[in-house]
């Protein structure tokens, strides 16, 4: 009987060991984004009997580590100020990939961008989720996401339309129409369009008064002449005597052939709108011009929405949507195999994973530009390691006692 008490608190100090190992992992991961604590589990080992089948005649063998099960609770969440950094606040996982092209799971949120223009955490693993097409449609093909290496194509400008006020009282020039002397127009205007290569173009108005309540209109692109409505310019503006305009009463069909475009570029043709032009007893003035060209432009910022959606800002002012994050969620969490830099591995015991869209399956909504701190309740830890410390303190006394009857024993035969 000595020798089971010996052995029972030799599998306590290996039991309140391994309890201590694991609150020291704990602690050491205080600050470790996204680290899940964990937490020993005793089992007594198979028991020997007195004699009898009796529960009352069973003797202990000991105890052994059972488990050490994963906490998956929420930790809290720290802004960080890093517009890729993501903090999930459900119960997903951020899918990664890595070099080897095995698949891991994490919490810990913290994303760049990598040389080749894809998301990356800090050991080079490939963020996973769903690329958008260069329309913003988002595919339901998982992949790696890549930003960085996105543009938006140019939009050859094909609608215009001009706000102004020409002036009731305007003298009308005698001498002929010359877009290079201001003496044969009484007043201009001027925009910036865009061809089908996203150049940009000045498209200079010219309004000219040739009678009372009756006005004349010539453009020109970057000084070419060009067509209004298939015909030869210029187009005859009246308006009525309260000053709207009578005619022409719809968008003017402007167009410019590719030779005066130039750039091997494709030809422009555009519809401007001026009906909302007037004719009052005030000076000449423009209210507002608009038109729906642009140019090419690269990526210049990201956003992320609580459903993952990742928005780019581009350089020419345009805003579209690059790709949609995927989380993942398992039916048993305290399953997944930890691979350390953060990384949780699928097994048998975690299940499969179940991979979709943020805010979708319960898996949790994403929050940017913020992280998700380790759970570990540093309190909780020093009573549990307290804990362990006089569980292995008692143990040790268990065995020295022990030693000091069975001394005893050897010395019967003295």
């Amino acid at each position: 009987m000595g020798l089971t008490s010996l052995f029972a608190a030799v599998s306590g100090l290996n039991a309140f060991g391994n309890a201590l190992s694991v609150t020291g992992n704990n602690i050491a991961n205080l600050s470790t984004v996204g680290y899940k604590s964990s937490k020993a589990s005793f089992s007594d080992l198979v028991t020997s009997s007195l004699g009898g089948s009796s529960g009352s005649n069973q003797i202990g063998r000991g105890v052994f580590t059972g488990a050490v099960l994963s906490q998956y609770t929420q930790g809290s969440l720290s802004t960080s100020g890093n517009g890729l950094d993501m903090a999930v606040d459900g119960n997903g996982f951020l899918q990664v990939r890595n070099s080897d092209n095995a698949t891991f799971y994490t919490r810990a949120g913290q994303f760049r961008v990598d040389k080749d223009g894809k998301v990356v955490d800090p050991n080079g693993n490939f963020l996973r989720g769903f690329q958008a097409n260069t329309s913003g449609v988002i595919s339901g093909t998982l992949s790696d996401i890549t930003l960085s290496n996105a543009i938006s194509s140019p939009q050859t400008t094909s609608t215009a339309s001009v706000s102004a006020n020409l002036n009731a009282s305007a003298t009308a020039p005698t001498s002929a129409f010359s877009d290079s002397d201001p003496a044969t127009y009484n007043f201009s205007t001027s925009m910036t369009v865009y061809d089908s290569l996203g150049s940009s173009h000045t498209l200079n108005l010219y309004f000219r008064k040739t009678g009372s309540s009756a006005w004349s209109m010539y453009h020109r692109l970057d000084g070419t002449t060009g067509t209004t409505d298939g015909a030869a310019q210029p187009t005859s503006l009246t308006f009525s005597s309260s000053g709207a305009m009578t005619a022409p009463a719809a968008a003017l069909d402007i167009d410019y052939t590719a030779a005066q475009v130039g750039n091997g570029a494709a030809a422009m043709s555009l519809l401007l709108t001026i009906t909302s032009i007037t004719q009052f007893g005030a000076p000449n003035s423009v209210s507002s011009i608009a038109q729906n060209g642009f140019a090419s432009g690269s990526i210049a910022g990201t956003s992320i929405d609580t459903s993952g959606v990742i928005t780019g800002r581009f350089t020419n002012g345009q805003v579209r949507t690059l790709a949609q994050v995927a989380l993942s969620r398992f039916t048993n969490p305290d399953g997944l195999n930890r691979s350390g830099k953060n990384l949780l591995a699928e097994t048998n015991a975690s299940g499969q994973a179940t991979t979709s869209a943020p805010n979708s399956g319960g898996t949790g909504r994403i929050l940017s530009g913020s992280l998700e701190l380790s759970n570990v309740d540093l309190g909780e830890e020093f009573i549990d390691m307290i804990s362990a410390q006089r569980g292995f303190q008692a143990n040790s006394r268990v065995i020295t006692t022990t030693d000091d009857l069975l001394q005893e024993l050897v010395n019967l035969r003295s």
